[in-house]
């Protein structure tokens, strides 16, 4: 081999390995940065040079939206589900995840025209018990529908079957965002005692998440 082969070689190993390299290293510090809230230093990284070498424009603004969630200010969540709409060009695979996160956002802010868009953004997606899951909440809470009472406590009550299933988080927030959309269902029935029974369990549960707000808000009705 000769040296000049050899020099090619090992440059182009470098080539090869130096892109990863930093992209581990800026995948660190992001997540670091996402960690310790420090949000003005996380969108410096997504700005900087070796950020936008490294990794697409998707990855970087889900990141950015991810940053904006945590902080919840909903300002900057809607713009930038607007921004990566309306600016990026993106498969099915990653329209999915960013339209379901819109869905969601927009079902919880009262936005329904929006959050239908979404759900038929959505409908391309494979998994059809998220599909259905999406369906039922647009159901009760844009079109104010009162027929998924029963389907729900059985999720319900499966859920608070499970072992130490209050002393998780993820399933204690779920406990109560089951417990409200009962609750929503029975006071469109105008069943005001079952319904706060539910919502103020609900309310309970759901401490510090974007449903509390909305649970106060139905209880003083």
């Amino acid at each position: 081999m000769t040296i000049v082969l050899i020099i090619v070689v090992i440059a182009a190993g470098i080539l090869w390995i130096f892109p990863k390299v930093m992209k581990e290293r800026i995948y660190k510090k992001m997540t670091e940065a996402l960690a310790n809230k420090e949000y003005e230093k996380l969108e410096e990284i997504l700005d900087g040079f070796w950020c936008t070498f490294s990794y697409k424009p998707y990855n970087r603004e889900f990141m950015r939206l991810t940053a904006y969630t945590m902080q919840g200010d909903k300002k900057k969540i809607e713009a930038q589900f607007d921004s990566m709409f309306q600016k990026l060009r993106m498969s099915t695979k990653q329209k999915l995840p960013l339209a379901k996160r819109a869905f969601y956002f927009y079902l919880e802010t009262s936005q329904f025209e929006k959050a239908h868009d979404m759900l038929t953004l959505c409908k391309e997606d494979p998994n059809e018990n998220e599909l259905y899951v999406m369906q039922m909440m647009y159901d009760i809470l844009a079109e104010k529908k009162s027929n998924h009472i029963q389907e729900i406590k059985t999720s319900l009550d499966q859920l608070k079957k499970q072992k130490e299933a209050l002393n998780k988080e993820s399933n204690r927030v779920k406990i109560g965002v089951y417990e409200y959309l009962i609750g929503l269902q029975y006071h469109y029935l105008q069943n005001k005692k079952t319904s706060r029974s539910y919502l103020e369990s609900a309310l309970n549960h759901c401490r510090h998440t974007p449903y509390e707000p909305m649970i106060q808000e139905l209880l003083k009705s």
